[in-house]
């Protein structure tokens, strides 16, 4: 008795999770300043590399902080401090070669001054990591030798994401800004509104917002908020029928070019990235019998994973965050940055839903002329369609804020909220793997002989049926005339064995 072996190629989940770290350590201020107080600061986290290794999965990241502070003097300078880091998760089932990517978040972020003008990095990060074998999996085509053996097998969907094509654009202004004399910190916010067929690509339309902490002449803070739309047709290879794109800011920069001019001069790189969810069909084999020899199934646990799409979220909102007791009133506002976190992800019959928290830090001066900062938590949610068989969804979000009234105790913020998510679909089934001699009894066959009228159970198939009591599935049919493929509870089917 010869196995005969099919390969399938579909990918396969083998770990998919979220384990959590912490980071630490003293962000050098630039040769020559000393750090004498803390204004304000926010970071960013990038996973640049994931690799798989026999037994164990090593993500490189780093974490880029920029901070705004005062030296001695009381003059207010910008800076950025980056430090990379090394993450590594075990795991028995990790191999060589498979796939993995990671998508890292900071949930908790803290830089304090010490006493002895040290500034201190604390931070807390999630890192979501999947992942995945494109090895193609062996399953039972058949023996031969044995024509009365019989297979039960399921087609399939499987569905793949495809990146169609990619490209990279350049976006800039030399935007009006009164009396700027440097700019001291800025953030990047990058959205896609559109996807469209056209000229023989795909057209991504969207927006990049610049939101940049300025120092005026008298050393006063503003803030200034810019949007810039974007529309470029990316050439794609490959059809699909819907496609959605991503975008990434690959760098930016953003400088005063002097009180004279009252411009700020802004640029950007932003990659953009088309991708599809294709569709194509696989048979497995799900179970296997012969009446005439008698073996087990070894049956093997697969969890196929099919990537089914994606969508870009966009939402408004009004939020009002008050002065904490015992700090002083509002002269001036100055600037409102906020840090977006994700803390949850949920999709169920075609909806998705996103919750998390805007991590506000509004800056103000009071009456006498200081400058302070304070922090407020928003919580908000977002909603979007989902496909209706879609079991998991992997997101991120951003946001940007500005503001846009108030009083001396309270600011009237409003928020800009950018998500994207792709949806994903996890089956597990037990597909057989291969098979095993054996002597001892396993069917009705072997107890019963002549008539019998069997009482089915719900969902019964008459592969079911025929593998109990060792009959080929035509006789079933032939002594049931009509019989339907899955019978309901009770019913009755007569055999002969």
């Amino acid at each position: 008795m010869e196995l005969i072996w099919n390969e399938i190629n579909a990918p396969r989940l083998i770990f998919g999770g979220v384990e959590q770290t912490e980071l630490e350590g003293a962000l050098p201020p630039p040769e020559g300043k000393t750090v004498r107080e803390l204004i304000d600061y926010g970071a960013e986290v990038f996973a640049d590399a994931c690799r798989v290794d026999a037994g164990k999965l090593t993500v490189n990241g780093r974490i880029v902080v920029k901070l705004v502070a005062a030296d001695e003097n009381g003059s207010v300078f910008g800076f950025t401090s980056e430090s990379a880091f090394e993450h590594t998760a075990e795991n028995e089932a990790f191999e060589k070669g498979m796939l993995a990517e990671a998508q890292i978040t900071i949930q908790d972020l803290n830089v304090r001054l010490t006493t002895d003008e040290r500034v201190m990095l604390a931070a807390v990060i999630d890192i979501d990591h999947r992942v995945v074998s494109g090895a193609p999996v062996r399953v039972l085509g058949g023996v031969s030798g044995v024509r009365d053996m019989e297979i039960k097998s399921r087609e399939y969907p499987i569905w793949r994401k495809a990146e169609l094509g990619g490209a990279a654009i350049s976006i800039g202004e030399e935007i009006s800004s009164d009396g700027a004399e440097a700019v001291l910190a800025h953030s990047v916010r990058v959205s896609v509104r559109e996807t469209a067929f056209e000229n023989g690509g795909v057209t991504v339309v969207g927006a990049a917002t610049v939101s940049m902490l300025l120092r005026g002449e008298g050393g006063e803070l503003s803030q200034l908020v810019r949007t810039l739309p974007f529309r470029e047709n990316v050439q794609t290879s490959g059809a699909a029928d819907e496609v959605y794109a991503s975008a990434e800011v690959l760098s930016s920069s953003a400088r005063a070019l002097g009180t004279e001019f009252s411009l700020v001069a802004f640029d950007a790189e932003i990659a953009l990235t088309v991708y599809a969810a294709q569709k194509s069909e696989v048979r497995l084999p799900l179970d296997a019998f012969s009446p005439t020899i008698n073996f087990n199934c070894i049956k093997q646990r697969a969890v196929f994973l099919g990537a089914l799409g994606g969508a870009n979220i966009t939402s408004s909102r009004r939020e009002t965050a008050s002065v904490p007791n015992g700090m002083e009133d509002i002269f001036s506002p100055s600037a409102v940055f906020v840090r977006t976190v994700l803390t949850g992800a949920n999709v169920a019959n075609g909806e998705a839903e996103l919750t998390g928290v805007l991590i506000t830090r509004v800056i103000y001066r009071t009456g006498g002329g200081r400058t302070e900062v304070f922090t407020e938590d928003v919580p908000f949610t977002l909603h979007t369609a989902a496909p209706e068989t879609a079991s998991s969804v992997k997101a991120r979000a951003e946001a940007a804020a500005t503001i846009t009234g108030g009083s001396s105790r309270s600011v009237l913020i409003t928020y800009n909220i950018d998500a994207f998510a792709e949806f994903y679909s996890e089956t597990a089934l037990d597909v057989v793997a291969g098979l095993a001699e054996n002597t001892a009894d396993t069917g009705e066959a072997e107890r019963f002989g002549g008539l019998i009228i069997h009482t089915a159970s719900d969902g019964d198939e008459v592969f079911d049926i025929a593998k109990r009591f060792r009959v080929p599935s035509s006789s079933v049919r032939e002594m049931n005339a009509g019989c339907p493929d899955v019978f309901k509870e009770g019913d009755k089917v007569v055999l002969i064995v």
